[in-house]
């Protein structure tokens, strides 16, 4: 019964560790937990159920894994901790310990560990690629590098997979039936999304419609995916876009802004102090007019309006609205930033560099990353840059990634 628990606790939430090393003990364990049971062994217990042969309240069955705290307190309040409930709890508990012995072979433990594609651009074959914290990506002009970020991106679902299902056309005719498949650990707790496109087994189906989306969550057949354990911005460059606005930095705050789950004007709205700043790239952002703002970058003594920015002093200000952002999310789950190269290009070697050291070193928001390069000496010197957390590089069709710590 410990064993199946982890020897840890199995009240919601608790997980408390119950078994560790000692010095005197013959064992040389010391064990603070207490296999309870879920209906009495004796008629006048907590939850007895004489339906039961003797045999039944002695099995494993009957019983669940606790602290000595909760063990306790189960017994002393019956009716508040039913045998459904602990029946639940022990279920749910076990299913979260093979959930992290699952994700044991990742070195990522808050990520998404691993991404798979299929019929997505380049990539016709199915190809898995295996994810770190940090991760570089070299490939050159339609290698397949935005069409890695965009099946990425796209399990965050409303404006990211709308534009994934824009860009391949999927679920009309002569789609590509196409698969993505992400795996992506909380705290140790991996959950493995599939979507791919099925045909539509009805005899009047409209041409323009013969494919759905078929969503599998942990290999079960789901009416949804938990969207809320995806939480991806991918930035890319605005400028290559058509736009009738005339400010780059007003461009890509629209943009940014459905990715948060926010609108334009709330995001705005963050930069409603006199002055805003941000310790990740010294920007110093204040608002002079609905949609308009001066930046003063770091090591600058002037302000200057966001239209006449240079490439990297943009970019910097961006990520520190950006983080900023994520910093206010009070959720768990982790988040992930994709930097497409169509924006990276817009920095020279030292911003590069100095944009790829700032978010490796981020401890609060831990953040997940992936840049994508189109040369060769970029990703050679990021990983030279950051040689003690490099893990390996992997092959994907005509894509190499660099994986990090």
């Amino acid at each position: 019964m410990a064993q199946r628990a982890g020897y840890m606790c199995s009240y919601p939430d608790c997980r408390q560790l119950t078994i560790g090393p000692s010095d005197d003990r013959r064992s040389g364990l010391t064990m603070v937990g207490v296999g309870a049971h879920i209906t009495a062994a004796s008629s006048g217990g907590p939850r007895y159920d004489g339906n039961l042969t003797s045999e039944e309240r002695a099995s494993e069955a009957n019983g669940i894994w606790m602290c000595q705290l909760h063990g306790k307190q189960i017994d002393d309040n019956p009716s508040r901790h039913t045998a459904d409930d602990l029946k639940r709890w022990k279920s749910q508990h076990q299913e979260w310990v093979f959930a992290r012995i699952a994700s044991a072979d990742s070195l990522l433990k808050h990520g998404i560990t691993n991404i798979s594609i299929e019929n997505v651009g380049p990539f016709r074959q199915r190809t898995s690629i295996s994810l770190g914290r940090h991760n570089v990506v070299f490939g050159l002009n339609s290698s397949g590098k935005s069409s890695l970020c965009e099946s990425i991106a796209a399990f965050a679902g409303g404006v990211n997979f709308e534009n994934f299902r824009k860009r391949w056309r999927l679920f009309g005719a002569g789609s590509p039936s196409m698969m993505i498949e992400a795996a992506v650990s909380v705290n140790g707790a991996r959950t493995t999304v599939r979507l791919s496109e099925e045909p539509v087994a009805l005899k009047r189906v409209p041409k323009l419609h013969q494919t759905r989306l078929h969503i599998e969550v942990n290999g079960n057949v789901a009416a949804h995916w938990p969207r809320s354990l995806f939480n991806i911005v991918y930035l890319d460059s605005q400028s290559l876009k058509p736009n009738r606005i005339k400010d780059p930095f007003r461009r890509d705050l629209r943009a940014l802004a459905p990715q948060l789950g926010m609108s334009e004007d709330q995001v705005w709205d963050a930069l409603r102090e006199e002055l805003f700043c941000s310790s990740t790239f010294g920007s110093r952002i204040r608002r002079i007019g609905e949609y308009r703002a001066e930046v003063r970058s770091a090591g600058s003594d002037f302000f200057y309006e966001t239209g006449g920015l240079a490439g990297s002093e943009h970019s910097f200000a961006l990520f520190d609205v950006l983080l900023r952002m994520i910093r206010a999310d009070p959720r768990p789950t982790p988040w992930m930033i994709i930097v497409d190269s169509s924006l990276f290009l817009g920095l020279d070697s030292d911003n590069k560099r100095r944009l790829v050291e700032a978010l490796t070193q981020l401890d609060e928001p831990a953040v997940q990353t992936l840049v994508c390069v189109n040369y060769e000496t970029d990703a050679i010197d990021l990983k030279a840059a950051d040689g003690e957390k490099w893990v390996g590089s992997s092959v994907a069709g005509a894509l190499t990634v660099h994986s990090f710590l």
